[in-house]
């Protein structure tokens, strides 16, 4: 542990006076936290809704302005983009969301200050400029981030450190969607991926505290983006026996269309990063091709048919659906009065078209490495998709049982689930959304369908997926958790031969003669860990035995072993003995004394033994 100083020790000795423990003081963090980032989440997200609004306007005013909107808009909000990821570098190798997983996982929940202010800046430009993303994924992140940050001044342990950061992502979430449970099974779901209830209080209070905030100070239960309930609770969702087999089919439907955006996606970030182009300036390739999209959507736009003014439903403008966040046109998709009685297949085949064309201009914007979130578009694919599906299957019986509009709602449901891998997460959002009790079945079906179909040909989710590919294996949520919550100190230090690293080898190994122990360390003067000699740098060594006496313990250390904490989770343990051929480990303490070693045997015995005893 850290050494308090002196502002921390009194802090520490003032709660203990109000009878306020090590547990108690977390809960009164996340409160405290929720409150916090709910106020940063309003200030991320009102400027963007006003600029938006703005923009929207001028469009609608003149046709010029419009067009010259469409055209450049994307192009100088990616390259502010641009300016924003070159100018705030920061040492993390994923992006977004994934960033928090991986500070999670690899680097003890720590994110830099920076991140916050570069996701702030190039979400904002994005956004605003009509790159196809949404705020969600920037706000837990500016959440995480935030959280992260405390949790370092306030100089936490690893543990309480994660959870802090999972109080921030949570609050973020249910700040922007007004949405408290969608927050904390998102957080436990996707980012922790621990349901233990030492985690789960902290979530809870941190995501409610938050909504509780943004609904005091806009005056309102309504989300800030999203569906209005009323327009959903225009029609009656209730489940029926013979709604059943549709609604199946069509979250074996979302969850194929989810496999194939996550690897859209994949493929569009890999080609982007061949390019030998500087980074700062992919953004805005990506920006011409979505600019190409646009235009061309602009220039069918011009008769104003039927279908495409229901793609334009919100605002009478020429803005593409699929610029932005996309809202606007899944309000239409969940509205029952979007959907005539008859000649439904012009419509139908419309919504598939949006939904592709969503799925490629996001791909393009955030492939490229423009900051963004992906839940506004999972969402509104989700709801082209299910009215899509709806208006297809009207006139096919057994699959007719259901509604256009449900089934917007539940491909909503189905694709965010799947793209996640997180069923509750996407079930419980799209019934926060509209607030309205009889979609919570049908929802909650789709969501499960589709989260199994996608696991079942693409294991990992559009979050993991970037984490995979930089050698990162989270594993199953209840495994993560265990690992986590476990320290290395946990599975017991055995106290080996210790030498200084200048001593003689001859004297190495006339002390391995004499004693049954296999692994000797190497230590300096100040007991600081130098190396370790096992059996197989032995039996090298006795190879060329003549020469022993002209070497020390130190040129005897054939593989460099890199040590670990004692407060290091045994997840870093498992990894290190996955990478290195050895059966012990060097552990340290955080300024490198040597303590003792880990052996693989003592580690897999702690984990089994935490397993039985969660079980």
């Amino acid at each position: 542990m850290h050494a308090e100083i002196p502002w921390q020790l009194k802090l520490r000795r003032l709660t203990e006076r109000c009878g306020i423990d090590r547990e108690r003081r977390l809960l009164v963090l996340a409160a405290i936290t929720g409150v916090v980032v709910a106020l940063v989440a309003l200030a991320f997200i009102l400027p963007i809704q006003w600029a938006e609004h703005q923009l929207a306007l001028l469009g609608v005013r003149d046709r010029t302005t419009g067009l010259l909107l469409i055209g450049i808009g994307p192009i100088v909000g990616a390259l502010l983009c641009g300016i924003v990821i070159t100018t705030l570098k920061v040492q993390l190798k994923a992006h977004g969301v994934s960033s928090v997983l991986y500070a999670i996982h690899r680097k003890h929940a720590v994110l830099p200050f920076k991140l916050a202010i570069r996701t702030w800046l190039g979400a904002s430009a994005t956004i605003v400029s009509g790159g196809s993303a949404g705020p969600e994924g920037p706000i837990v992140t500016i959440g995480a981030t935030f959280a992260s940050v405390v949790g370092r001044v306030l100089r936490l342990d690893p543990t309480r450190m994660t959870t802090l950061v999972g109080c921030g992502s949570a609050a973020g979430l249910a700040a922007v969607f007004n949405a408290p449970l969608t927050g904390i099974f998102f957080t436990l779901e996707v980012v922790l991926r621990d349901l233990s209830l030492r985690t789960f209080m902290p979530i809870v209070i941190a995501a409610v505290f938050a909504a509780a905030t943004v609904q005091s100070m806009l005056g309102t239960s309504e989300p800030l983006f999203g569906a209005v309930a009323q327009l959903a609770a225009t029609h009656t969702h209730a489940v029926s026996i013979g709604s059943l087999p549709a609604l199946a089919l069509l979250g074996v439907v979302c969850g194929a269309i989810s496999v194939a955006f996550i690897r859209l996606l994949q493929s569009s970030e890999h080609a982007f990063s061949r390019l030998r182009v500087h980074q700062g300036l992919k953004p805005a390739l990506g920006a011409l091709m979505l600019v190409a999209l646009g235009l061309a959507y602009a220039m069918l736009a011009q008769d104003s048919s039927p279908s495409l003014a229901f793609a334009a439903k919100d605002g009478a403008s020429l803005t593409p659906p699929f610029y932005g966040n996309g809202y606007s046109v899944a309000r239409a998709a969940m509205d029952p009065q979007s959907y005539p009685s008859s000649s439904l297949l012009p419509l139908a085949t419309l919504l598939v078209a949006l939904a592709l064309f969503k799925a490629v201009a996001t791909c393009i914007t955030l492939g490229s490495g423009s900051i963004g979130g992906l839940f506004a578009p999972s969402l509104l694919i989700g709801a082209l998709l299910g009215g899509s599906y709806g208006s297809f299957v009207i006139d096919i019986p057994v699959l007719n049982a259901v509604a256009p509009a449900t089934c917007a709602l539940a491909g909503m449901a189905g694709v965010v689930a799947a793209t996640t891998h997180a069923p509750l997460a996407g079930a419980i959002l799209v019934y926060e959304l509209t607030q309205e009790p009889t979609i919570l079945l049908p929802v909650v079906l789709v969501a499960a369908i589709a989260t199994v179909t996608c696991r079942l040909f693409e294991r990992h989710s559009l979050y993991t997926a970037e984490l995979a590919a930089l050698g990162v294996r989270l594993g199953s949520p209840a495994d993560a958790s265990v690992l986590r919550q476990l320290h290395v100190e946990d599975a017991g230090l055995l106290t080996p031969i210790t030498m200084l690293a200048s001593e003689s080898a001859e004297r190495l190994v006339e002390l391995s003669a004499s004693s049954s122990s296999e692994d000797f360390v190497g230590v300096t003067a100040e007991g600081m860990f130098s190396g370790i000699v096992n059996a197989a740098d032995l039996k090298q060594a006795l190879i060329h035995r003549a020469s022993l006496q002209v070497l020390s313990v130190s040129d005897l250390f054939a593989q460099r072993v890199k040590a670990l904490r004692r407060t290091d989770p045994l997840q870093h343990a498992v990894d290190a003995f996955t990478h290195a051929d050895v059966e012990s480990l060097p552990v340290v303490d955080r300024d490198g004394k040597f303590l003792g070693l880990v052996t693989r045997k003592s580690v897999m015995e702690c984990w089994r033994n935490a397993l039985e005893r969660d079980d």
